[in-house]
C-alpha cells in the first residue's frame, strides 16, 4: 500500500508541477531540509516540469535554440508596467530577498553580534510607518537647510551669492558621500594594485543621452519625489525635474558609452591635481574640490577617468545657472529619503528588506551566506571544487594545439595568471564588522536618522580608504550576478548563487550544475582574458605581458565577433557595431570551459542519473538546455530599443544564439546539420 500511495503522490504532485515555473517550486523547496527517496523524486519531477514548461516543442533546436528553450517563458512570466522585465536572475534575487525577510523577522537574541542587532533595529525602524510619515519631510528639509536650501523650494528666499558649485560638490561628498557631477572612487592603482588611488571623472551611473525613454522615466520619478517629499506644486515640480533631467542628458554627452568602452589604460590617466586644475580652469578646480572634500591638501597623483567627460562637466558648470546647479546637486539626497508606506504589511516588509540590503549590503550578504551554509554546510565546498575543475579545464584549453597561436612566453604568463586567479563568495568573510560599524548608532524609532548616520559613515570611510591598503573584500553596491575584479584577479559570486534548486541540486543531473553555475563562473574566469582585462597580470597590475604576434592573433579572432554581432538584428534593427567585445568573448570562452569541465566529470563518473523524468534529452543536451534557459527573459517592447543601444551585453536571445552557434559541441549534441541556423559554416572561436 505504501508503494502505491507514494507513486500516486509523486504522480499527483508531478502533474501539478507541470504548470509551475522554476521560481515557484524553488520557493517551495528552498527552506526545507528534504532528504528522502520520495522527496528526491518529487524534486526531480518538479525540475523536469519547470524546464519543460518553458520549452516550445514546435520550434526545432537547430533552427532557433532560444525559441525552443525559452519559447513559453514570456507567457508564463510576462513583463508588465510594474515589472518591466522578467528573467531567471530576478527570480534568484527574489529567493535571496525571501530568505532575508525570514532572517530580519527573527527575534533579537543575546547571541546576536552587535552589527546583527543594528541591522534588526534598522529593519524594525523601517516598519514603523506612522513615525516615518511624521518625520520624513522635517528631516529632509533640515538636511537641505545645511546646504542653503533647495532653490525650487526656497523661491526668492534662496541666496545665490552663497552658492559656489565646487564647494557644494565637495561638501555633499564630505558629509553624505554624495556624488553630483563627478564620480569619486578609491580603488587599487592600475600599475600597482597594492596601493589605493583616487579616481576622478565619469559617473558610470549616467544613462546614455540616446536612451530618451529612461530619461523620461527618471524625470517622472523625480517630479513625484519633489511633490511628495517636499510638497512642491505640480508645475514647479515638473519644471525642476525637467531642468535636472536636462543636466543629466548634457553630462551624458561626455561619457564613453558602455558599448564604446575602452581598455583601462585608455580611459584612465595618472596626473597631479594641480595639472588637472590648470587644464580645466577655474570652473572645474579639482585641487580645491579635493581639498574641501578631505579637509586637507592632497599631493599624490590621481587617475583622471575619461577626459572627455571632465571637459563636458566644465561646459555644464559654465553654461548652467546657479539655481539649476543647486537644484541638481541637492536632488541627489532625495532618493535616500524616498519611502512611501506600502499598501500592505507584507509589501512593507519587502520594501524594508530592500532598503536594509541597500544600506548594509556587506553584512546582509554575510547573514544570507551563514544561513545557507547552515542549511547545507557542503555548498561552499562544492562551489570551490567546481571552481577548481573549471580552472583545470581552461588550463587544458590554453595548452591545446588549437591555441598554439599563443607564443610560449604569452602562454606561460596566461597560465600563471589563471593559477593565481582566486574565487570568492560574497558574505563568506568572517572579519569583524565592528571595524566598520562599531561607532554607528541605530534606533528602532528613527528610520530617517538611521539613514543619515549610515550615509555619514559611508562618507567617512570613503575618505579614510585613501589612507588604507586595498581591501580585497570591499565591493561597491548590491551585486546580484557574478563579476570579475581585474585589480584583484578574482571572480566573485553573490551568496544568492548558493541557493539550491534554482541552478542545481544533488538530485538533479550534474549537467545542470555545469551548465548554469559552471557557465557563470567560467564566463567570469574568461573575463580575465578578454579585450578589456587581458593585460592585467596575475597580481592585478596593468602590464602588457602579451607578445606582439599573440596580440595580433587575438585581435584577428576578436574581429570575427565584431563582424558577427554587427550582423545580428534585434527589435527590427541591426545591433551597434562594437569594437570592444568583452562580454561576447567571455560567453564564447566560458561555454567551452564549462563544457570541457562537464566532459571531464562525465569521464570520471560512474553515475547513471544524468536524466530527468519525462525528458528524453541526453546529458549533453541537458547541459546546453540548462545553460540556455538561464537566458529566458521578457522585456516591455517600448524598452527594447533603449536596451539594444545602451547595454554592453547583447540582448538575451542574440547572446544565446551566438554562444551555441559558435560551438561545434552544441551542433553535435543536437545533431544540427552543417549550414543550419544554429550550425553556421563560419564560427568564431577565441581560445
Amino acid at each position: 500500500m505504501r508503494a502505491v500511495s507514494a507513486s500516486v503522490s509523486i504522480w499527483a504532485i508531478g502533474c501539478w508541477l507541470l504548470t509551475v515555473p522554476d521560481a515557484v517550486y524553488a520557493g517551495v523547496f528552498e527552506s526545507l531540509n528534504i532528504n528522502t527517496p520520495l522527496t528526491h523524486e518529487i524534486m526531480r519531477q518538479a525540475k523536469s516540469a519547470g524546464m519543460r514548461s518553458y520549452i516550445n516543442g514546435s520550434v526545432r533546436p537547430c533552427d532557433d535554440f532560444y525559441g525552443y528553450a525559452c519559447g513559453n517563458f514570456a507567457r508564463i512570466n510576462p513583463a508588465t508596467q510594474e515589472t518591466i522585465s522578467t528573467d531567471f536572475f530576478e527570480e534568484l534575487n527574489a529567493g535571496y530577498q525571501r530568505r532575508l525577510r525570514q532572517l530580519f523577522r527573527q527575534p533579537k537574541l543575546s547571541t546576536d553580534s552587535p552589527t546583527e542587532t543594528r541591522v534588526k533595529y534598522f529593519y524594525e525602524s523601517c516598519l514603523n510607518t506612522s513615525t516615518m510619515e511624521l518625520n520624513q519631510r522635517p528631516h529632509l528639509l533640515s538636511i537641505l537647510k545645511e546646504f542653503g536650501g533647495l532653490p525650487a523650494l526656497e523661491g526668492s528666499a534662496w541666496d545665490e551669492s552663497k552658492f559656489e558649485p565646487i564647494e557644494m560638490m565637495a561638501r555633499l561628498l564630505n558629509r553624505y558621500g554624495k556624488e553630483t557631477l563627478l564620480s569619486v572612487r578609491v580603488s587599487p592603482g592600475l600599475a600597482n594594485s597594492q596601493i589605493n588611488r583616487l579616481y576622478l571623472g565619469q559617473r558610470d551611473d549616467l544613462v546614455s543621452s540616446k536612451a530618451i525613454a529612461l530619461h523620461l522615466s527618471s524625470q517622472l520619478k523625480l517630479k513625484h519625489n519633489l511633490q511628495q517629499l517636499l510638497g512642491l506644486g505640480e508645475v514647479r515640480a515638473r519644471e525642476t525635474a525637467a531642468e535636472i533631467a536636462n543636466i543629466n542628458m548634457e553630462l551624458a554627452r561626455g561619457i564613453i558609452e558602455p558599448q564604446e568602452e575602452l581598455p583601462p589604460s585608455q580611459m584612465n590617466r595618472l596626473r597631479m591635481l594641480d595639472e588637472m586644475s590648470q587644464s580645466y580652469g577655474p570652473e572645474l578646480n579639482l585641487t580645491r574640490f579635493v581639498q574641501i572634500w578631505l579637509n586637507h591638501d592632497y599631493q599624490l597623483p590621481v587617475y583622471e577617468y575619461v577626459e572627455s567627460y571632465l571637459w563636458q562637466v566644465k561646459k555644464v558648470l559654465a553654461r548652467t545657472p546657479k539655481r539649476a546647479l543647486a537644484n541638481y546637486m541637492l536632488s541627489t539626497l532625495l532618493g535616500d529619503y524616498d519611502m512611501e508606506p506600502a499598501a500592505t504589511a507584507e509589501k512593507q516588509h519587502e520594501l524594508c528588506a530592500e532598503k536594509t540590503t541597500l544600506l548594509f549590503t556587506d553584512f546582509v550578504d554575510h547573514m544570507v551566506y551563514r544561513s545557507l551554509e547552515k542549511q547545507n554546510p557542503y555548498i561552499p565546498g562544492h562551489l570551490r571544487q567546481l571552481w577548481q575543475e573549471l580552472k583545470v579545464a581552461f588550463g587544458d584549453m590554453l595548452r591545446a594545439p588549437s591555441t598554439n597561436w599563443l607564443s610560449e612566453q604569452t602562454l606561460n604568463e596566461a597560465l600563471a595568471k589563471l593559477k593565481a586567479m582566486s574565487f570568492h563568495i560574497l558574505g563568506a568573510n568572517t572579519h569583524d564588522f565592528e571595524d566598520y560599524y562599531g561607532g554607528l548608532v541605530i534606533s528602532n524609532a528613527d528610520y530617517f536618522g538611521n539613514v543619515q548616520r549610515l550615509l555619514e559613515l559611508r562618507a567617512q570611510h570613503l575618505r579614510e580608504d585613501l589612507q588604507r591598503a586595498p581591501n580585497l573584500n570591499n565591493y561597491d553596491g548590491i551585486n546580484t550576478s557574478p563579476f570579475y575584479v581585474p585589480e584583484f584577479n578574482r571572480v566573485v559570486i553573490p551568496a544568492s548563487y548558493m541557493q539550491h534548486r534554482y541552478f542545481f541540486d544533488e538530485v538533479y543531473p550534474m549537467a545542470l550544475k555545469y551548465g548554469t553555475v559552471g557557465f557563470s563562473l567560467a564566463h567570469e574566469m574568461a573575463h580575465g582574458f578578454d579585450d578589456l582585462s587581458r593585460t592585467f597580470d596575475g597580481q592585478g597590475n596593468l602590464r602588457d605581458w602579451w607578445e606582439r604576434n599573440a596580440t595580433r592573433q587575438f585581435e584577428e579572432r576578436k574581429q570575427c565577433l565584431v563582424q558577427q554581432f554587427s550582423r545580428f538584428s534585434y527589435n527590427g534593427q541591426r545591433l551597434t557595431k562594437m569594437q570592444m567585445q568583452a562580454e561576447n568573448i567571455a560567453d564564447n570562452v566560458g561555454v567551452r570551459i564549462a563544457h570541457a569541465a562537464y566532459l571531464n566529470w562525465l569521464r570520471q563518473s560512474s553515475l547513471d542519473s544524468e536524466t530527468l523524468p519525462r525528458m528524453s534529452h541526453t546529458p549533453q543536451q541537458l547541459f546546453f538546455l540548462g545553460l540556455g534557459q538561464i537566458w529566458c527573459s521578457d522585456l516591455l517592447p517600448q524598452l527594447r530599443h533603449t536596451i539594444a543601444i545602451s547595454d554592453e551585453h547583447a540582448p538575451d536571445e542574440v547572446r544565446l544564439h551566438a554562444i551555441m552557434a559558435n560551438f561545434d559541441a552544441f551542433a553535435k549534441a543536437y545533431e544540427c546539420r552543417q549550414g543550419a541556423h544554429m550550425n553556421p559554416m563560419q564560427k568564431c572561436v577565441i581560445y
